[in-house]
């Protein structure tokens, strides 16, 4: 015997295909509430931000008299803190030609004050002259342990460089010709020489966008090649610290000659 539903019970059992609405309606609204939360709490009190960082920097700022010599905000014979001392660093600003020279003698003093180092003031350049006696062997570009040391403590000085700021690596040789399986001529070994320099320096810190690594074999003497002394002092490497200004084109190799022509 099959049981008739009553309209009433037909009318739940039909789906009204408007129902998605109710769904949609209630994803909308929620939607509208996370976006006008976002906007409430996006939106800056001004007033309120300008006091409170005036009570900040207010609290922090020293009072009167109570400033010591140094800048660091202590009060005199209390130790109480009154403001945030700067940090500590060891080169936390960028350091002028002078300042450099100055890092380099100290570190290099005693070598300096022996007659085995050379550090000059050239203007615009910095040039320290390192002899073949302190970093190789006669004919090698290994550097020895003494000099590794040496070029250690150089390093330690150059590690704070700027962008603008120049270390040039210069390779040099005596004039006696030099032929083997390793460096077929001076030109080989000027740059061997500068190139491990230079290296060693990039590896105890100096930033290797400073780095500028070069070769002159014999060709830049500073002494006579006829004694034994002149090619000694001519056996070197140079290492010259420079400022860079930017957008300034360089004009070596490009100047007039007596005629005014280029």
């Amino acid at each position: 015997m099959l049981l008739k539903k009553t309209p009433k019970e037909e009318e739940s059992g039909r789906t009204s295909p408007d129902r998605y609405l109710i769904t949609y309606a209630d994803l909308i609204t929620l939607l509208l509430g996370l976006f006008v939360i976002l906007y409430v709490s996006a939106r800056v009190d001004e007033e309120r931000y300008k006091e409170f960082a005036k009570a900040f920097a207010d609290y922090f700022k020293p009072q009167k008299g109570q400033e010591d010599i140094h800048g660091t905000g202590l009060e005199p014979f209390k130790g109480v803190r009154k403001g945030i001392p700067e940090p500590v660093l060891p080169f936390p600003d960028r350091r002028n030609l002078k300042e450099i020279e100055t890092d380099i003698v100290k570190s290099l003093e005693p070598y300096i004050r022996k007659g085995e180092i050379f550090v000059e003031n050239k203007g615009q350049n910095i040039v320290v002259t390192l002899p073949e006696k302190l970093l190789f062997k006669s004919g090698k570009a290994e550097i020895e342990p003494g000099g590794e040391e040496i070029l250690g403590k150089l390093a330690q000085t150059l590690v704070g460089l700027s962008k603008d700021q120049e270390v040039a690596v210069d390779g040099h040789t005596d004039s006696d010709p030099i032929s083997n399986f390793r460096y077929p001529s001076n030109w080989h070994l000027s740059v061997a020489r500068s190139v491990n320099v230079a290296y060693l320096l990039i590896s105890k810190g100096v930033p290797e966008y400073s780095i500028v690594v070069r070769g002159f074999a014999d060709q830049r003497p500073i002494s006579d090649n006829a004694s034994p002394e002149g090619k000694a002092k001519n056996r070197r490497v140079e290492i010259t610290i420079s400022e860079q200004k930017h957008n300034v084109p360089n004009t070596k190799g490009y100047e007039a000659n007596e005629n005014g022509k280029k």
